[in-house]
């Protein structure tokens, strides 16, 4: 019983370890991509971010098929590790050749699909990163596996510095939307580059055909999942590039950046800690719930006031930030944030399901959506990017409600017990609101309006949540210390 419980507390220290120096790569990195944003926006006109977001929808589903999901295979892996790197390795290489082979022959059919010609040469060079993901595939999942998070998070600040430099020079230069195209195959490379810096691990004559045929059979349900959630992320993406065209596409795309930046990159953040921790917890059902509870708590405290504060300072942040021509995109940026703050209570659920090796519940699930998805989001088209926005809020919603119900049958605890943990947040979060909506309204739309309300903002939250609940407030502080004490 000490040695398990030993176990486990070291697990913790590690995943502690791990969610600080990814928000520690989290913070240093978002910076620089949202100045990325900005000075791109000025550069670049929205038909050129839109013929990009069509180039990356593709290479999005394309990615999830590279490596058959042997990486999350290999995290979850226990015994036989030399034989199932060493499968993971030669099924990724082979996969990312056919896998290539199939975008420069498919590039045609997209481009008419989204009447776009500008996609064929933009989609045949994309999916060179292809061939440099399944390159990468072990090493990445390797680090992971052993919660080796700031081995390869702190050298991704480098990466992005050189990326943003490369997209930002030759977009000046008038290289338009190529500057983005270069900048994302310098960024692949060099994930590839690092991982296989750090890692001692080189392949081996070691190769065991069952080891291999498991691991497939864990990435078959993985990829089916990923490409379901994929399609459920980007089918707003594809019915506004369908509908309503490239510039639309380029509206949307810049709404989408900015909640995408400071809300979904956080919640991706903690769910890259969080599966290789829930992976090595399954087997124990009350760590599991306990592990659960906890990251969902850590989400929500973020996520909420965030995704409001969004939504409510947009006017002024485009004010501040953005040109007159980039004005339709409030709205749908207002909308959008709300979307992902109430998603990201449905995201600890789908790494549940990974952890325990139950995938197939999240594929039945997202079976289940998809339909309402695609109907509720065409209808919606007719109202332009607005409409589509408003339909991913009334589907986050009507979906997180779904994913809730279906988790707590699973690890089996009280649906009221989840209402306890985020009751507590939603109340700041709603003082919040009010403080900084109160606040707004007398300033005007520059970066007076928007930095003052925030940090109003900020200090509201903290005291509500300190009213509401000390000890979550109290848990979030020292988590953040004990992670700087460690490292």
């Amino acid at each position: 019983m000490a040695e398990a419980s030993n176990q486990s507390e070291g697990i913790g220290k590690r995943a502690m370890r791990g969610t600080f120096w990814s928000f520690l790569s989290f913070l240093s990195t978002k910076a620089l991509t949202f100045i990325t944003t900005i000075v791109l926006a000025r550069l670049l006109a929205p038909a050129e971010f839109g013929v990009i977001a069509y180039c990356t929808i593709v290479i999005g589903f394309l990615d999830l098929l590279n490596n058959v999901g042997v990486g999350h295979a290999l995290i979850a892996r226990r015994d036989n590790i030399e034989e199932a790197q060493n499968a993971a390795f030669v099924i990724s290489i082979g996969s990312s050749i056919v896998l290539y082979a199939g975008a420069w022959m498919l590039a045609p059919l997209i481009a008419d699909f989204f009447n776009e010609p500008q996609i064929v040469p933009l989609l045949r060079v994309l999916a060179i990163g292809l061939l440099l993901v399944g390159a990468g595939t072990t090493p990445m999942a390797m680090l992971q596996r052993d919660l080796r998070f700031k081995a390869y998070l702190l050298p991704g600040i480098a990466r992005n510095v050189i990326k943003a430099g490369v997209a930002i020079g030759m977009a000046w230069q008038g290289f338009g939307v190529w500057s983005l195209v270069v900048a994302e195959l310098i960024n692949k490379l060099l994930e590839v580059i690092i991982p296989w810096a750090i890692v001692r691990w080189r392949p081996s004559r070691a190769f065991d055909h069952r080891v291999a045929r498991e691991m497939l059979g864990f990435g078959v349900n993985i990829v089916a999942v990923g490409l379901l959630g994929t399609l459920m992320v980007n089918i707003d993406y594809i019915i506004v590039g369908r509908v309503l065209g490239g510039v639309a596409l380029g509206y949307y795309t810049i709404a989408y950046r900015i909640p995408d930046l400071f809300i979904r990159s956080t919640v991706d953040t903690v769910i890259m800690v969080a599966f290789p921790v829930l992976s090595r917890l399954q087997a124990d059902a009350r760590q599991l719930e306990m592990a659960y509870f906890g990251y969902l708590r850590y989400l929500a405290v973020f996520t909420f006031p965030a995704a409001v504060g969004v939504a409510l300072l947009a006017p002024a942040f485009f004010g501040t930030f953005y040109t007159e021509e980039w004005r339709p995109s409030i709205v749908p940026m207002q909308l959008i944030a709300l979307e992902i703050g109430i998603a990201s209570v449905a995201y600890v659920p789908g790494i549940i399901y990974k952890s325990i090796n139950r995938p197939d519940i999240l594929t039945k699930l997202t079976l289940l959506k998809l339909p309402v998805v695609v109907v509720v989001l065409w209808g919606a088209a007719q109202w332009g990017i607005n409409g589509v926005a408003a339909g991913m809020v009334a589907l986050s919603l009507a979906s997180t409600a779904l994913d809730s119900i279906v988790v707590q049958r699973v690890i089996g605890f009280r649906f009221i017990a989840m209402l306890r943990v985020l009751a507590p947040i939603v109340a700041a979060t709603a003082i919040m609101a009010l403080v900084v909506a109160s606040v707004a309204a007398m300033l005007p739309l520059n970066v007076i309006g928007l930095i003052v309300p925030a940090l109003v903002g900020a200090v509201a939250y903290s005291a509500a949540l300190a009213l509401f609940s000390r000890d979550t407030l109290i848990e979030a502080t020292m988590a953040v210390r004990n992670a700087l004490a460690r490292s």
